[in-house]
């Protein structure tokens, strides 16, 4: 049987979809059953369910550094269809920016 724990703020699912690019997700509950524990989150209808299967992190972080390692991923996926220097130079520049924020 399972057990549903509020998640505490913070907590979010970062999602990778090749088509759609990187997503965030605010997780709402953890199911806690005999095979582990499992993020839960908000569908677009709504519903409470797990997050998708290109889900690459569940982590605690604020806002800003979730939105940071979602980009961070997606430059990782971009690096890896690069064929180029002048490419492989804009993910470079980009990621700098990233890690730099707008205070730099």
């Amino acid at each position: 049987m399972s057990e549903y724990v509020k998640a505490d703020a913070g907590w979010v699912a970062i999602e990778s979809d090749p088509e759609f690019g990187a997503k965030v997700q605010r997780v709402r509950f953890f199911e806690v059953d005999d095979e582990g524990v499992r993020p839960v989150v908000k569908n677009r209808d709504g519903w409470m369910v797990e997050p998708g299967h290109r889900t690459t992190d569940v982590i605690r972080a604020s806002g800003l550094d979730a939105i940071r390692i979602a980009a961070l991923r997606e430059l990782i996926r971009l690096a890896g269809r690069a064929t180029t220097q002048k490419q492989m130079d804009g993910i470079a520049e980009a990621q700098a920016l990233i890690m730099r924020g707008t205070g730099g």
